[in-house]
Formats: structure tokens, C-alpha cells, sequence
């Protein structure tokens, strides 16, 4: 009993993981395996905007077998693009991080879809900033380096507008902005808790950060050899290379879920907006060996030129190590069971299946005259030795060789398979 138990909760972990979407909220890839890499981390933010009109309606006449996409790029000689810098910069002092944003790229794109009962809006926003200040302290013999983490949870308040040429001025963090720009006959008429539903920021990382690194997937890659690594203090050797992960599910972490938000408002019908996005997820790479830390109550990762001697536990418990060893063991004893229930299966049956003398040690001979001066293809086998001869064996065919040795025989018949009283003419 204790080890189905153990077995089902293992298979439900895997079956929970393996539910997850694979589009996130926020997603973060840091690869901070050089310092060049390090200074362009990429956020992704994606949602999914609702409006029901079950009743029909002015917006249902608006958005009804509609298909339009705002689509562009800016990077910091766009208008509008420094203000955007200078929000991610105040977000990044306010949550005391020594990171700052000199440069930006941004591609923004929004595509509508509009059906009998209801319309979508898909946003995807993708964020490459320029940072500068991650590296808190350089690695030295006995001291390890740091790099700040606070930053990766980075957010945006507020209207954020970008003009553009094609388009206009769009503002790339509240959803709303996609109706102002091509259907104001529509967000004129969202009120209310619905419209803040849809005026809620789109570039907001802090899920991320809400996530403490310590509970973070570790995994310490002596394989993953990382070069160029002179400006982290390493002297120019290659340095190995540590990751850590956030977003799958797990028992330790809990199920990423859905983020759903709904409301309704009236206008000369009843709609309902809904927002939906899935969970947060996160890659870091770095050099050298990691480990989570505070620092002046903000988290940071310590890194080393070498591992630890404790280095075969992640900063997980080992979890990971106990699933791969978990699974090996119950794919040992799968594997053991099967062929223990395939062998007395194949005991079992064994008494039903017909054995014999071996082919090649018989030989073909005739059984009997056949009737009406021909021979059929009738036969039978008998032993191919010289110490087995036919005569031991004879078929019940030939009755006259078949009687008792005090009963008379009677003369060989040539009426063949004619009645009994039968003469011939």
C-alpha cells in the first residue's frame, strides 16, 4: 500500500507538469553565461482578452467576423520609447535594485478575432532591455561574485503610448488601448470593473519575483563549460555553468495556473469581459557555481569557480535526483513484473499447446487402397528408423490387419465402397 501510494503521487506530479500551456503570462531568459549575453535579457508578456456578447448587440454588430492585427517594433528612437525606459528604471529603484535600463527593444502585436457570440484580442509584447549593474561584485579566490536578481520582476504602471507610423500612437501596456486605436466606437462603451480588467498593465513581471530563488529548480551543469568569463573575475578560464528554472509544476512548488479575470458591463446590451494568461515561468543561466542569497534584504546569486563539496544536493532538496532515481526504479520493477507475469503465463499455457515427435524424424506413407482403382492423397506418418517399421503401426484403415488373431479374416473385397449386397454384373 505504501508504495502505490508513493507511485500514484509521483505519476500525478508528472501528469500535473505535463498539463501546463505553454504560453506564459511572464516569461524571463536571462544567459548570464558571459557578460556580453548578460546585458540582454528577454521578457515575453502574452494575454488573452475576451468580450462576450451572448445578446447581441452594437458591439456584437462592431466585432462580428472582424480580423485585424497591430503589429510593429521600437526601439529607443521611438517616440514615446524613453518613457518607457524611465518607468522600468523608477520600478527597478522601488524595489531596491542596483540594475538599470539604458537602451530597449520592444515588438508589440495584437490580432483580433471576432465570432458569432464572442471576440478575442491575443496581446504579445517582447521586451529585450539593455541593463546595466547586475554584476554587484566580482568573483575572487575565496570570495564569490554576486549578481543582483531583484530586477527580473520588473514592472510598468500606467499608459504607456508608442507612436507609431503605421498605426499611430499605441499604447503597448494597457489592452484597452488595441479598441481605442481600432474600434473607439467599442471602448467607449466599456465601463466600469470591466474596463480596468482591460487597463491592467501588460508588461508586469512580478510574478517572477514573487517567486523567493530558493524555490526555483536548480540544476549545476559540470558539462555546460562557459568561456569569456574575464569580466566576472574568473581570470579568463572556462567556468561551468548553473541554471535555475521557475514555472513547472511540481509538489514543491504547487500548479501553475491560470490568471482569470472577469466582469460585465452594460451598455445597450449585457457583455462580459475576460482576461486570460498562464503562469509565470523563468531561465536563468549562469557562470560558475550559484547560490541564492540576501543582501541588504534584496536576493542576489552568489557565484563560484568551483562547487562545493555538497554539490550532488540542489537547492531543491535533491527533488529532482529522487524522481529520476524514482523513476528508474519503478521502471526496474515494471520491467521485473512483467516478465515474472509473461513466464508463468507462458507456463500456464503450455499445457494447451500440442507437442510431438519433431517433424524431420517422420516419414509419409500410404493408409489404405483406395476405392474405384485410385489412389487419394490420404496418408499418414511414421517413424523414419529402421527398429520402428511400418507394420508396428498399421492404420485402422486396413481392418484385415486390425482383427484379433483367433477371429477369421475374411477374402479381400474389390467392391470398393459399394453396398453390401452388391454384384457385380
Amino acid at each position: 500500500m505504501k508504495w502505490a501510494s508513493l507511485l500514484s503521487l509521483v505519476l500525478l506530479s508528472i501528469l500535473v507538469a505535463g498539463s501546463v500551456s505553454p504560453a506564459f503570462a511572464a516569461q524571463l531568459n536571462w544567459d548570464a553565461k558571459t557578460f556580453e549575453s548578460a546585458q540582454n535579457p528577454k521578457f515575453t508578456f502574452q494575454r488573452t482578452a475576451f468580450i462576450e456578447y451572448p445578446d447581441g448587440g452594437s458591439i456584437a454588430d462592431a466585432l462580428r467576423g472582424q480580423e485585424a492585427t497591430i503589429r510593429f517594433t521600437a526601439d529607443s528612437t521611438s517616440e514615446g520609447a524613453e518613457q518607457l525606459i524611465e518607468k522600468i528604471n523608477a520600478n527597478l529603484v522601488a524595489s531596491k535594485s542596483t540594475v538599470r535600463v539604458t537602451d530597449i527593444h520592444l515588438e508589440y502585436s495584437a490580432t483580433i478575432y471576432g465570432r458569432a457570440e464572442q471576440a478575442s484580442v491575443d496581446y504579445k509584447v517582447i521586451v529585450t532591455p539593455t541593463i546595466e549593474g547586475f554584476l554587484i561584485r566580482e568573483y575572487k579566490e575565496g570570495s564569490p561574485g554576486l549578481f543582483d536578481a531583484t530586477w527580473r520582476g520588473m514592472k510598468v504602471d500606467g499608459p504607456t503610448p508608442i507612436t507609431t507610423e503605421e498605426f499611430g500612437v499605441v499604447d503597448v501596456n494597457e489592452p484597452i488601448s488595441f479598441f481605442k486605436t481600432e474600434y473607439p466606437q467599442v471602448s467607449s462603451q466599456i465601463t466600469g470593473k470591466a474596463q480596468e480588467i482591460l487597463e491592467m498593465g501588460l508588461i508586469d513581471a512580478s510574478g517572477i519575483s514573487a517567486q523567493p530563488l530558493p524555490n526555483w529548480h536548480f540544476l549545476f551543469d559540470p558539462t555546460g563549460i562557459a568561456a569569456d568569463t574575464s569580466k566576472y573575475g574568473f581570470s579568463g578560464a572556462k567556468v561551468v555553468v548553473s541554471s535555475f528554472t521557475m514555472g513547472e509544476s511540481s509538489l514543491r512548488e504547487g500548479r501553475v495556473k491560470e490568471k482569470v479575470l472577469d466582469a460585465s458591463f452594460t451598455s445597450d446590451k449585457t457583455y462580459h469581459v475576460r482576461t486570460v494568461q498562464s503562469g509565470d515561468s523563468a531561465n536563468i543561466f549562469l557562470t560558475g557555481y550559484a547560490s541564492p542569497d540576501i543582501l541588504d534584504g534584496h536576493e542576489v546569486l552568489g557565484v563560484s569557480a568551483t562547487a562545493p563539496s555538497n554539490s550532488g544536493q540542489t537547492s531543491t532538496g535533491s527533488f529532482p535526483i529522487f524522481i529520476i532515481y524514482g523513476m528508474a526504479g519503478m521502471a526496474a520493477a515494471g520491467a521485473g513484473g512483467f516478465f515474472f507475469w509473461s513466464n508463468k503465463k507462458a507456463k500456464r499455457e503450455s499445457e494447451y499447446i500440442q507437442t510431438g515427435i519433431d517433424p524431420k524424424y517422420l516419414r509419409a506413407t500410404n493408409t489404405s487402397e483406395a476405392s474405384g482403382g485410385y489412389h487419394t492423397v490420404r496418408g499418414e506418418a511414421e517413424l523414419a528408423t529402421d527398429d520402428q517399421s511400418y507394420k508396428q503401426h498399421k492404420s485402422v484403415y486396413d481392418s484385415q490387419n486390425t482383427l484379433p488373431k483367433d477371429e477369421p479374416k475374411e477374402p479381400k473385397s474389390n467392391r470398393g465402397s459399394m453396398p453390401k449386397d452388391w454384384k457385380p454384373s
